[in-house]
């Protein structure tokens, strides 16, 4: 289902190189050619590009979290083939200078918006990694799932040693399975398509992030 109206939320922060990035759960600014072009890529590993009708579908059945740069950015963002759009809304993720954004990462979350969550497709591109906004995609997502008093919790899964201490650190997710538990090298990811263009580790680490709405400890 998409997201309630009162889950509609939008941060914004400006890097000291004044390049402003905003992160926004609002479904109308996702850019679905741009989610399609980093599926293309060895980068998501776990994904492939999908039909534009049924990437619709799963995004409008999720609360996304899209990551946007200003217009500042704009022809380094061409040169990534990411897509660029011109929006004439008011919109707090358009540029004021130039009134223009590209989407260059993403957080989904499959959710009833009450109990329960499942993060995948987490993304910042190549170009605009190493500038702290992974984490800073995680903290807002954090920052809805602490707003929600039932939440049993969240689960994710990854092949990254890297990323389970740093979903550890910026959500609080703990391990339930590790990858040493793993019996195959082979492991589904977190879409259950296996191995994808070489990318992945051997095994599979599946996280909890647990809430206030859980009801048992085993």
């Amino acid at each position: 289902m998409p997201p309630p109206t009162d889950e509609i939320r939008t941060w914004t922060r400006q890097l000291p190189d004044k390049t402003t990035y905003t992160i926004s759960t609002d479904p109308s600014l996702i850019q679905l050619d741009a989610i399609n072009a980093a599926f293309a890529t060895d980068m998501i590993y776990w994904a492939g590009p999908l039909p534009l009708s049924i990437l619709k579908r799963c995004i409008e059945q999720s609360l996304c979290f899209g990551l946007y740069v200003h217009g500042e950015e704009e022809d380094k963002s061409k040169d990534q083939n990411i897509q660029v759009v011109q929006n004439t809304s008011s919109s707090p993720a358009t540029s004021s200078r130039t009134g223009r954004t590209a989407m260059v990462g993403l957080a989904r979350l499959v959710t009833d918006y009450t109990t329960f969550a499942y993060l995948t497709d987490v993304y910042v591109l190549p170009h605009h990694q190493g500038r702290g906004l992974g984490r800073w995609l995680m903290a807002c997502l954090d920052e809805v799932l602490v707003s929600w008093p039932a939440l049993r919790r969240c689960l994710l899964l990854t092949r990254d040693e890297a990323a389970v201490r740093m979903y550890g650190t910026a959500i609080g997710a703990r391990e339930l399975v590790s990858a040493s538990s793993s019996s195959s090298t082979t492991q589904e990811d977190d879409d259950g398509a296996g191995e994808r263009k070489g990318k992945g580790g051997g095994g599979l680490f599946i996280l909890e992030r647990r809430g206030p709405g859980i009801g048992f400890t085993g």
